[in-house]
């Protein structure tokens, strides 16, 4: 069910004479006539104890339906999330499990609404029909036969539908069947208003709830008091602008936002914030001076409303700042409850499971937590978001070469991303695309993926089932939090951790971030103010619920700091746009006994891919140090500063970066002083990362196990202009988005990176000599070495590894790496990497002997660079690894 505003969970209307109905609030239940109430208290002392049902149903029923089974019994349906139980009065469980296996029912019931619906009622008549109700559609479904219609309200085929008002056309909160007067009658109940209708002759009254059924208005208060945010969305036009107004009381104090757009085109304008300088009471004028995003010469914010429910009115006024210049007026009516409304489209792959919920019921709850079903959709309700649904799309899976384990790397879930995101768009809007996939190609217990690309970042996400099921997460609180979890990051919040190296920079919370009860935090990184630590902690603690200040980002954030497609990943959280830092304050030296190092070449020619070299090792002051084992900027631990020639300071940003990894720390000890990685970092969300010849300055920030950070010396590198018009020539080659994207993901076949994939040809073709073809060759063989899978609207579809061109391409990079006559080539950690991917290659081409031979000219390659004893071990036991894994899979 879609989260309510109202004050009840769910109503039980009853057939018996004289008609009541029955409203559920948690663990109570209060009973109406159509004239007043008759009846409140607990609901397992309603009727002589009939309904004390089983946890979740006994306090988290959302929806309930009355099985009318003519003097026989009395047997009712409560659903409570994506469950169901069907109770016969007197007897007890007829059935429990997923309202899809109800038998009868779910087998009928349409993928679309599965999800997100606002209404579930019985109707009169036999054999069983019940009535969904999503928006401004509706399903009425014949159990044991299928839908006997789905489409538009107005569109049923009784008269009276016909009928309906604008106004009064979905949406709905909630909806009672009447059972009277021979037609069904409905009272439908949306904000604080209600419509009694006759399905042949129409509306027959709209007004309050006591003007339409007095019955509902003798309600107790708590079952009529919203328990959403006591806010709402407001839109109108003035001057040629449109504005979406956002009025939010949930506070101490109130807070206007609004953001307006060009009515001609759409364009965005401008956005702005105002903070209200005491508590009001509704109709109230909230009036100041406003924060905008871009300079105005008319800041002055004044804003009448009457009340924050259908038919209510805003009237915002804006002036100069002493009042005596022009006034812009827009009325505005009443859009919404949410202050944001998302467009959410979800895919998956069959047999994958979509998001999690959780009845709070489950476990233990922290002080203050309700019992209640939380849904990825009502965690973001309850933060005034609205995450609409069209149910979930699956799509089938028969193919063969794509391996049994069904990997997914980053180049595909970017294609599939660009492929199957129906919505997709290269601009600002409010559509996200997530995919639940099964697990991740680097196999490295990663949870989740936000893509964040150039131009319109955070429009995208995937999930990997089958690292939730290993870690035990899968179905669980943990599920749950880690969709959350991506979702705010697709809505431009960071890790607790994180917030100061947001641009511009917020303050951390408690023990730096990591004392935040929030979905933003992990809970295995929890801190307690009393030195409480790790998962049990933080579920104790945790109240299913963002930050304030992470909740005035989601309902308030300027337009472009929140919109898909708007500013990139911690860009613009917390107010302002993009500001670069024009220096950085070092954090604080921590004892983790752990030096970070960048190292690597310092001159870059032009358009040559920019790769450091990444050291964490021992710092001399212990003889041990735990350490997380990733040190990928891709990942959740490690950040790269890059200081440009102008002295302007900015974070790299990835195009792609895995998030929820639960994999513990290792100890840095003797046997391993130190992990090295390699970073290409030429390019990533914000775009080329070095647009222009000059001196850079790097440094690198890692976390550490306890919760220090580690940061390196800076490290210089020189992009130098090309020295003819050669070196020109094939730089440009390598210059451009796709290209970069290209680098990033080493590779892929998405028919929309078809120009960058063109350019690498062009470059192997016609400068096969520079010393840059060499990247070009490494990018195209890796691509090739592998199988592709492509997920389109009939399943997913493979692209077999191409075996030859890959033993090809990666073979020249190895030769020109290792050529001592040249220059060229490739640093040493992606020269193992590509040794390794050609062995693979020739095992896939079924000669064992070569690449077992490449595997061993590996190992040989840095004994004879002198590599340091750990990690010439380290390169042969991955040398050793990679040998098995070839010769078990033959």
């Amino acid at each position: 069910m879609r989260a309510k505003t109202t004050g009840f969970t769910g109503i039980i209307p009853t057939r018996e004479a004289p008609w009541r109905a029955m409203f559920l609030r948690g663990e109570r239940v209060a009973q109406i006539t159509e004239t007043g109430l008759v009846w409140e208290g607990p609901l397992t002392d309603i009727h002589q104890g009939a309904l004390r049902l089983p946890e979740p149903y006994a306090s988290c029923t959302e929806a309930a339906l009355d099985l009318h089974v003519p003097y026989t019994s009395t047997r009712m349906v409560f659903i409570a999330g994506e469950r169901c139980l069907d109770w016969e009065w007197g007897v007890g469980q007829k059935f429990e499990g997923l309202v899809t296996d109800l038998p009868g029912f779910g087998s009928h019931l349409p993928a679309e609404y599965r999800s997100d619906v606002d209404v579930v009622m019985q109707v009169a008549g036999t054999p069983w029909k019940t009535l969904l109700v999503k928006g401004d559609r509706c399903a009425l479904l014949v159990w044991g036969r299928g839908v006997e219609y789905e489409g538009l309200l107005t569109g049923r085929g009784e008269a009276g539908w016909k009928l309906l008002p604008a106004h009064m056309r979905g949406d709905f909160d909630d909806a009672l069947m009447l059972y009277a007067g021979g037609n069904n009658r409905t009272v439908f109940i949306k904000g604080d208003q209600a419509m009694d209708f006759h399905w042949i002759d129409g509306p027959t009254k709209i007004g309050t709830w006591a003007q339409v059924l007095p019955g509902l208005g003798a309600l107790p208060p708590a079952y009529r008091t919203p328990r959403l945010p006591a806010a709402g969305r407001f839109s109108g036009t003035a001057d040629g602008e449109r504005i979406d107004l956002r009025i939010d009381l949930t506070g101490a104090l109130p807070v206007i936002s609004g953001d307006t757009f060009d009515v001609a085109d759409g364009a965005y304008v401008n956005s702005f914030v105002l903070q209200g300088g005491q508590a009001v009471t509704l109709p109230a004028t909230v009036s100041g001076t406003a924060t905008f995003a871009h300079p105005t010469q008319m800041p002055k914010i004044s804003v009448q409303v009457d009340k924050l429910a259908p038919g209510g009115t805003a009237v915002l006024t804006r002036s100069t700042a002493d009042e005596t210049g022009s006034i812009t007026t827009y009325t505005c009516t009443y859009v919404s409850r949410f202050l944001r409304t998302i467009d959410w489209e979800v895919d998956a792959m069959a047999g994958t499971k979509p998001a999690a919920q959780y009845a709070t019921t489950t476990h233990p709850r922290p002080t203050g937590l309700a019992k209640k079903i939380i849904t990825v959709q009502s965690a973001f309700a309850e933060a005034g978001i609205e995450l609409r649904t069209a149910g979930t799309v699956v799509n089938e899976i028969g193919v063969q070469g794509a391996g049994a384990d069904l990997m997914w790397s980053n180049a595909e879930l970017h294609a599939a991303m660009e492929s199957n995101f129906s919505g997709h768009r290269d601009t600002e809007q409010w559509k996200l695309w997530s995919f639940i996939a099964t697990r991740h190609v680097d196999n490295d217990g990663t949870l989740g993926i936000m893509f964040d690309r150039e131009g319109s970042p955070r429009q995208g996400m995937a999930m990997f089932c089958t690292d939730l099921e290993q870690t035990q997460m899968a179905g669980t609180r943990g599920e749950l939090h880690t969709w959350v979890h991506e979702i705010g990051h697709a809505l431009n919040l960071v890790h607790s951790w994180d917030k100061n190296l947001a641009e511009p920079r917020q303050p951390l919370g408690p023990r730096d971030g990591y004392g935040d009860l929030s979905w933003m935090n992990y809970e295995h990184k929890y801190q307690g103010p009393n030195g409480e630590k790790g998962e049990a902690a933080f579920w104790a603690g945790f109240l299913y619920q963002f930050t304030d200040n992470e909740l005035r980002h989601l309902r308030h954030g300027f337009y472009r700091n929140v919109v898909m497609g708007g500013l990139g990943l911690e860009i613009g959280v917390g107010g302002a746009y993009r500001v670069p830092l024009k220096e950085f304050t070092l954090p604080p030296a921590g004892r983790s006994g752990l030096r970070l190092e960048l190292y690597g070449r310092d001159t870059f020619s032009h358009g040559e891919p920019v790769v450091t070299e990444i050291k964490l090792s021992l710092d001399g002051t212990t003889g041990q140090a735990d350490a997380f084992p990733s040190l990928s900027p891709r990942g959740e631990h490690l950040t790269i500063l890059v200081t440009d020639p102008a002295g302007a300071i900015r974070p790299f940003r990835p195009i792609a970066r895995g998030c929820g990894s639960r994999h513990r720390h290792i100890t840095l000890d003797a046997a391993t002083p130190a992990l090295y990685d390699s970073a290409y970092i030429g390019y990533g969300a914000d775009g080329l990362t070095f647009p222009t010849p000059g001196t850079y300055r790097l440094r690198a920030l890692c976390k550490a196990p306890d919760g220090s950070t580690v940061t390196s010396p800076e490290h210089t590198i020189q992009i130098s202009p090309p020295h003819n018009e050669q070196d020109r020539q094939a730089g440009d080659l390598l210059i451009g988005s796709q290209q970069g994207t290209l680098l990033a993901l080493l590779g892929s076949d998405a028919p929309q990176l078809s120009d960058g994939n063109a350019a690498l040809d062009q470059l192997i073709a016609t400068h096969p000599d520079h010393p840059l073809a060499v990247y070009a060759l490494m990018v195209k063989g890796t691509n090739a070495g592998r199988h592709f899978q492509t997920l389109g609207k009939n399943g997913i579809a493979v692209r077999p590894a191409d075996t030859a061109t890959s033993i090809e391409q990666l073979g020249a990079v190895v030769e020109t790496t290792l050529d001592p006559g040249t220059e060229a080539g490739v640093d040493n950690i992606t020269l193992n990497e590509t040794m390794r991917r050609l062995a693979r290659a020739h095992a896939r081409a079924h000669d064992l002997k070569q690449a077992d031979a490449v595997l061993d000219q590996m190992v040989e390659t840095f004994r004879e660079k002198h590599v340091p004893p750990p990690v010439l071990a380290t390169i042969a036991e991955q040398a050793e690894t990679t040998r098995t894994q070839l010769h078990d899979q033959a």
